[in-house]
């Protein structure tokens, strides 16, 4: 059965933007929405409210789900064995397990959780997510469910950008820069949620309004991060441990 192709595309040949495409699944049209969302983030939730996204961009859930995909990839950059991140769970759970006798080798259940984590950390990430943007109503009188959600991951893509470039310094820092990195991560993710959500429904309520569902939609935003780590991190504990037959 051959392939159903448009008219108007069947002869377009290959050009860089297919070759993004092939690499990565994701073409110019979805970086050029991450930077849309970045920099005038109201003329991509208004495509929201569109069938089709006006043919424009890409939507934002595939969008936020490559951002975790290529975040799971640099892995290396925060679970190096050389990191001050590694090293410190290595020391915390060699302490953990000392008393125990038939433990497997600490490392070894470390790299194994790692692992884990990094499988279930984007499916997890999309599905709570999911169900989160499904009952948060800050988007207008009136808007759809699906319309809820695409904004909501257009609100979150840009905080999940912000994380996944972040953990590029991470095998240099040490446990101070760590903490003290971390909490401005928090800080900046909290800014570019209430941030983003402001300037994309601007005009839609009134500035006390519209800054208030600011806060909440960042605040809500991060709690949600937090659960979503907590649950793939008791994951893959679990699975770890299952693994290696604790």
């Amino acid at each position: 059965m051959r392939d159903e192709v448009t008219p108007d595309r069947a002869n377009e040949k290959p050009d860089f933007d297919s070759l993004l495409a092939d690499l990565f699944g994701l073409n110019i049209r979805g970086a050029r929405t991450l930077w849309d969302l970045i920099a005038r983030p109201k003329r991509v939730f208004e495509s929201a409210r569109v069938f089709d996204w006006r043919s424009r961009y890409t939507p934002t859930m595939r969008l936020a789900f490559s951002i975790l995909t290529v975040f799971s990839l640099l892995s290396f950059f925060w679970t190096s064995e050389d990191g001050v991140l590694y090293q410190t769970l290595l020391l915390e759970l060699s302490e953990k397990l000392a008393d125990e006798p038939n433990a497997p080798p600490v490392d070894e259940m470390l790299g194994a959780t790692f692992a884990a984590y990094n499988f279930l950390y984007p499916f997890s990430y999309m599905l709570v997510h999911t169900l989160a943007a499904s009952i948060l109503f800050v988007w207008g009188k009136g808007t759809p469910w699906v319309a809820r959600i695409r904004l909501y991951f257009g609100v979150a893509s840009v905080g999940i950008a912000l994380a996944t470039l972040s953990v590029f310094d991470m095998p240099f820092l040490s446990v101070d820069q760590l903490v003290m990195s971390t909490v401005i991560g928090f800080l900046l993710s909290l800014l570019a949620f209430g941030v983003t959500y402001a300037r994309g429904m601007s005009g839609e309520f009134s500035p006390a309004g519209l800054y208030t569902r600011a806060v909440v939609v960042a605040v809500f935003i991060m709690a949600i991060d937090f659960a979503v780590a907590f649950l793939a991190g008791y994951g893959a504990g679990q699975w770890a441990s299952f693994q290696l037959g604790l």
